[in-house]
């Protein structure tokens, strides 16, 4: 093979479990792979690395340095590579998960080797406290991750304190302990203008306001093990949407809600109001979704409704069920 072509897909994150840690274990979540934005990554063979994406040299250079590791690790031999396609980044949708385990993917599979995205994940340090982005591309679906163990001396894999991935070098991305595929919903997305939460400030949100209350644990453990799971499941529309909504009032994601501006916190409630199920917000935003049936309307109301406020974008979508493809 000397060139191959992948596009790698976005994804909802709907929430961390546990950010108590009591039971040893920390983290875990769910999520939803998206058909759409995704990530498309062209490479060819080439006497040397080279990675372009004209827009912003500083992903190009970042994606460079995932590619040289995973080049050293595999010792796999150089490409170029062109990042095609990328989504908006710093809303929720996983957009640096997809751009550094596509790159080591994308170079895998040129040099016809077959190493799994949790294990490249941990090798461009993806996947350190959620893992529902690195077990997108391979999985699809509605995902259930495992989290990581916590504070397990001498341990491998353990994590020592709460932090987000963006603050974690070298853990193995979670267990996957369920992915299932996602019924044919409509997925409405609206992304207004408004803070991003990334970064240092991310990283001191965690430390202020971890560890959470083990009875707000316990709750959102429930809800998703005995109605959002088997919402999917039963494709009941209503319930999955109640239970997703009942899991955003708990735990860290109440305190991800505190960290966004008045422009989000309005769009969430203007989509609830006006017909939206399950109605929530992906990460830390800035992207805030719906689930329906047949969204067209909430869709145009949606558009006028950021156009005549705060500016933004909005668009359906639905569930990937597959993962990563590769283009012709």
């Amino acid at each position: 093979m000397n060139e191959v072509r992948i596009a790698f897909p976005s994804r909802l994150h709907l929430g961390l479990i546990d950010l108590n840690g009591e039971i040893g274990r920390i983290d875990g979540g769910t999520g939803i792979t998206l058909e759409d934005p995704q990530t498309v990554i062209y490479a060819k063979k080439n006497n040397r690395l080279e990675v372009e994406y004209p827009p912003d040299p500083a992903v190009a250079k970042r994606a460079y340095e995932g590619a040289q590791a995973v080049i050293q690790r595999y010792d796999l031999p150089p490409a170029k590579i062109v990042i095609e396609e990328r989504p908006l980044v710093h809303v929720g949708l996983g957009s640096g998960t997809q751009l550094m385990v596509g790159v080591a993917k994308v170079l895998c599979h040129l040099a016809g080797r077959s190493v799994s995205a949790a294990e490249l994940g941990s090798v461009v340090n993806r996947g350190g406290t959620s893992g529902i982005g690195v077990a997108s591309i391979e999985h699809g679906g509605f995902i259930l991750d495992g989290g990581h163990k916590f504070r397990a001396d001498g341990v491998a894999n353990s994590k020592s304190e709460y932090t987000p991935s963006s603050a974690v070098r070298g853990l193995m991305p979670p267990p996957v302990l369920a992915h299932y595929d996602f019924p044919d919903w409509d997925i409405l997305i609206c992304i207004p203008t408004g803070e991003q939460t990334a970064g240092i400030h991310e990283v001191q949100i965690f430390k202020v306001v971890c560890p959470v209350p083990l009875s707000e644990v316990q709750t959102i453990c429930h809800l998703i093990l005995l109605k959002m799971l088997p919402a999917i499941l039963e494709r009941d529309l209503e319930s999955f949407g109640s239970a997703l909504e009942e899991t955003q009032k708990y735990g860290f994601k109440k305190f991800e809600f505190r960290a966004q501006s008045h422009n989000i916190l309005q769009c969430k409630d203007f989509l609830k109001q006006n017909g939206g199920i399950g109605v929530g917000m992906s990460s830390w935003g800035a992207a805030i979704f719906a689930f329906g049936e047949d969204l067209s309307d909430l869709e145009q109301k949606a558009r006028r409704f950021l156009d005549k406020n705060m500016g933004g974008t909005c668009f359906i979508t639905h569930a990937n069920n597959t993962g990563l493809k590769v283009l012709d």
